[in-house]
């Protein structure tokens, strides 16, 4: 029996390895308009190194990896997979053209494929109570917005010393320290644990796994709401540093302390609070839960638009607090929803073929399109083309919104025919009532 203390230590390491994980997408977006000066690229080239050039390989590695984690020892691919990462993450520190620079994110793609599924699919055993693996979850995908405050407040400083190779050079290597850590300190659950077992699991086939995600409603609307909140967050997030020094002329490194506190704190803000709302206000609703996704990434929309249209620099940035902090709440909710809707068996499998998707759709259409919109506007709307490429992009949260909803009137329907239906005690209204929330959840 696994101790508390213990698992706790693990939800931590996986936490840290989400987090590293991501550190370089926020350094591409923080010095992407050093990038560009420095290597003489356009934006339709940025487009493509901070979407398909990434994106594509990604996704093309993400299933073989799912199907490994599934199957095999996913302590043993989460150590190669981020210490991959770290290597290519180092090799950017020799890049000199294009053609390299798109060579970089391609491995580092590779590397980050190999990272989420195991991790994400090891949670589920070291946290198989609903409850308790919502809270995990919520901290655990905690590592993205941790990431920003990483990369953005680290990345700032030792940019304005190293430069953007060298800060890419210095940020790559506890990847490597993190690889020794998993590898040497986390007991793999199939070999050590109540789940140990004494032959090869049978996995279905990604057909199988397909076929699921889109005759189970719940999980198809959810795997379309995280496919278009993809597209749209892709398509922005790498341009927001580019925006801030295009239109309001701010240097990188003051906007690297700005952008680490409000990416950080108010998107860790933000899952916690997506985390501990929906365990402690909706524990046994999976419809409320969703539907608080719903309303937080339907809020989206209107945030990004003061962001991007307020002239004050200062009034930009404290816009981009309430747009961080409900970016992140769906967060814990829609992937632990994702878990119960599918067997132990495929866990790993389903998260690599929705992430497949959301990388494929996401990285291939978000950046490429604002890229493209932004130099066609050029012509037109001078320095301002990449605002108003940025605002088209971002009306996708409305239909990201939807299907979050739907996912919601979906989910008690297909885990009841799963077995995994809660059973709580219910209203005449259908909802679970609590001493103090039955007037949110009915309202929900």
């Amino acid at each position: 029996m696994l101790s508390a203390a213990y698992r706790r230590y693990v939800l931590v390491v996986m936490t840290a390895v989400y987090t590293l994980n991501l550190v370089d997408r926020t350094l591409i977006s923080l010095f992407l308009q050093s990038i560009k000066d420095d290597l003489h690229l356009s934006d339709s080239e940025l487009g493509l190194v901070t979407g398909i050039a990434f994106g594509l390989f990604y996704a093309a590695f993400g299933i073989p990896f799912g199907r490994w984690a599934d199957r095999g020892n996913r302590v043993t691919l989460t150590s190669i997979a981020i210490g991959l990462w770290g290597l290519t993450v180092m090799a950017c520190q020799f890049v000199i053209n294009f053609g390299q620079l798109v060579g970089a994110r391609i491995a580092g793609g590779i590397g980050e494929a190999g990272s989420r599924p195991p991790t994400y699919s090891l949670l589920g055993d070291y946290f198989p109570d609903p409850i308790e693996r919502t809270r995990a979850m919520s901290i655990y995908f905690a590592g993205g917005p941790l990431s920003g405050l990483v990369g953005y407040f680290v990345g700032g400083w030792l940019g304005a010393t190293h430069g953007w190779r060298g800060t890419f050079f210095i940020m790559g290597i506890p990847g490597l320290v993190l690889a020794v850590l998993v590898k040497a300190t986390i007991a793999e659950p199939r070999v050590h644990g109540a789940t140990a077992q004494s032959h090869e699991p049978v996995i279905p086939p990604v057909r199988a796994v397909l076929s699921t995600l889109w005759t189970h409603r719940a999980l198809r609307h959810l795997s379309l709401a995280l496919i278009s909140l993809f597209i749209m967050s892709m398509g922005l997030t790498p341009w927001f540093a580019a925006f801030m020094v295009r239109s309001h002329h701010i240097a990188t490194a003051e906007l690297g302390i700005w952008f680490g506190t409000i990416f950080g704190l108010g998107g860790l803000a933000g899952a916690l609070t997506g985390g501990y709302a929906a365990t402690h206000w909706f524990p046994k609703n999976e419809r409320a839960q969703m539907r608080m996704a719903a309303v937080s990434i339907a809020a989206l929309t209107p945030c990004y638009v003061a962001f991007l249209t307020l002239p004050q620099q200062g009034l930009a940035l404290l816009s981009l607090v309430p747009l961080v902090f409900v970016g992140n709440i769906f967060q814990g909710p829609a992937y632990t929803l994702m878990q119960r809707l599918v067997s132990d068996e495929t866990r790993a499998t389903t998260m690599a073929v929705v992430l497949f998707l959301m990388n494929l759709v996401g990285y291939a259409v978000g950046p490429q399109l604002v890229g493209f919109l932004s130099d066609a506007l050029l012509p037109v709307a001078g320095t301002d083309s990449l605002r108003y490429a940025m605002l088209a992009t971002s009306s996708v949260t409305l239909w990201s919104a939807f299907h979050f909803w739907k996912a919601g009137d979906a989910a008690p329907a297909d885990l009841a025919a799963m077995g995994r239906a809660p059973a709580p005690t219910a209203s005449a209204s259908g909802y679970p009532q609590g001493p103090t929330l039955s007037r949110v959840q009915q309202q929900l």
